[in-house]
């Protein structure tokens, strides 16, 4: 009888310390005013809509004549550091919308890498210079934030604006922007 309970008593006693520890160990909550992953979805899924339903796409069919995309630029200009893989990912992820939307079927539009990423990946298989498909239009992104902090407290509006730009002529034939805004309020660790 003795030996059943001391095993009860360390069962219970081991579920409270793990259910102390558990909740002891946990992530302290973060104050952010930083683009989250949900932003990046509504933002690339918004920007892929509006392109497709700017004049210009809408108005092409699978006979108009091909325009080649690029992904070039992408410019993070927020007080929050945005590392290449970042930056580049939302640029992804728009150009998978993008492609998941069929815009390349029933608009005739290509999509290929930047020069220099080309070049590195093709240069194991292809002449880099003669197999690429010369880039009529590039998407371009820049991201910018405004930031208004105080004692108590920390505000950022972010401003995510994407251009398409016809390579011959310089003209911006398409652009929209996904705008969100962030307020925090400080506490003693912050």
């Amino acid at each position: 009888m003795r030996h059943r309970g001391i095993k009860g008593w360390i069962a219970c006693a081991v579920g409270v310390f793990a259910a102390l520890g558990a909740g002891g160990c946990a992530a302290p909550r973060v104050n952010t005013t930083m683009l989250t992953t949900a932003d990046v979805v509504r933002m690339t899924d918004q920007m892929s809509a509006s392109l497709n339903a700017s004049p210009e796409i809408a108005s092409r069919t699978p006979d108009s004549p091909r325009w080649v995309f690029t992904m070039d630029r992408v410019a993070n200009r927020t007080e929050h550091l945005l590392d290449d893989s970042e930056k580049w990912g939302i640029m992804a992820r728009f150009r998978v919308r993008l492609t998941a939307s069929n815009v390349a079927r029933d608009r005739a539009v290509a999509f290929v890498l930047p020069a220099a990423e080309w070049e590195r990946y093709a240069r194991e298989f292809y002449d880099p210079a003669q197999a690429r498909l010369r880039p009529t239009h590039a998407l371009r992104a820049e991201f910018r934030s405004d930031t208004r902090s105080a004692i108590g407290s920390r505000a950022d509006a972010y401003l995510c604006a994407f251009q398409l730009l016809d390579l011959e002529t310089g003209r911006i034939v398409w652009e929209d922007a996904y705008e969100t805004k962030y307020r925090v309020l400080r506490n003693s660790f912050d």
